[in-house]
């Protein structure tokens, strides 16, 4: 009688302890399946790179910085992505249709390299807004940065009998020159003449912006660069007389001046602060 009774305690005590192995091995299965559940999923869409289709394109599709979409898909650089790629866009509701890069044509890239030939108007330049208008980034303050800090050795406007069309930045050779908004390259080329190495990016809202005298160029025609990305160093090549940036901002095709659009300077921020 004592040994069926220690049987069934000892039996007993085996289910208890079964039971309570069962029970650790469940328990933080379960808390981690609540916490897991618990944990908000990142909002967003799946779209699928097409032929042609930069990551600036997508961007612009869906109104996000191209830094961003890089973060959120752990790239190193835009052009990163191939046909087939799936890129998630963070906050977006629905997949839109992203329509390819298109290159200038033939007149296209004719007129352009045409102003090239040039920093300078013989004549003066008509401005790019007229007295009374409101000019095109109104209500809407561009997302600009310089390309390079230094010295503004010659504004935009009247130079002797000519217009200058930019702004000459004073800078040693070769420091990194960066795209100033995320953007396209549409040009990548040298010229004897005129801006000598020259890259031109094309932005959203009809912007273009345009860097001179580069000694070297590092990107490409048809790339998607995002803003603060470096596209060339400084140089003095084509008709330059030391090494230095020349930079414009121009809105469809007219240049106008970047200095009221580009962000404070330190200098600018100290000086208007002793003004106070």
């Amino acid at each position: 009688m004592k040994k069926k009774n220690f049987e069934k305690v000892l039996t007993l005590r085996n289910r208890i302890a079964d039971g309570v192995l069962l029970s650790l091995l469940i328990i933080p299965f379960f808390v981690s399946f609540l916490f897991s559940s618990a944990v908000a999923q990142p909002k967003g869409v799946h779209h699928v790179v097409t032929k042609g289709v930069t990551l600036y394109r997508i961007s612009l599709a869906y109104k996000i910085p191209i830094t961003k979409l890089m973060e959120a898909n752990g790239i190193s650089s835009p052009s990163a992505i191939k046909v087939g790629h799936k890129l998630f866009i963070p906050g977006a509701k629905k997949i839109l249709r992203v329509d390819p890069f298109v290159p200038l044509s033939a007149l296209e890239r004719k007129d352009l390299e045409r102003s090239l030939e040039t920093e300078e108007k013989r004549v003066a330049w008509p401005p790019a807004v007229k007295p009374g208008e409101r000019p095109p980034w109104f209500g809407k303050e561009l997302d600009i940065i310089w390309p390079i800090q230094g010295k503004i050795n010659s504004p935009f406007g009247p130079r002797g009998k000519g217009f200058h069309k930019g702004i000459d930045i004073a800078s040693p050779s070769y420091q990194e020159v960066k795209a100033a908004m995320d953007g396209e390259v549409i040009l990548a080329s040298n010229y004897r003449k005129g801006y000598g190495n020259v890259v031109v990016l094309r932005h959203d809202l009809g912007y273009t912006t345009i860097y001179g005298h580069l000694s070297v160029i590092i990107s490409q025609e048809g790339e998607a660069v995002r803003q603060g990305q470096a596209i060339g160093g400084v140089g003095s090549t084509g008709k330059s007389t030391g090494p230095h940036l020349h930079f414009e901002l121009r809105h469809d095709g007219r240049p106008i001046d970047p200095l009221p659009i580009l962000p404070m300077t330190l200098e600018e921020f100290l000086e208007k602060a002793s003004k106070r």
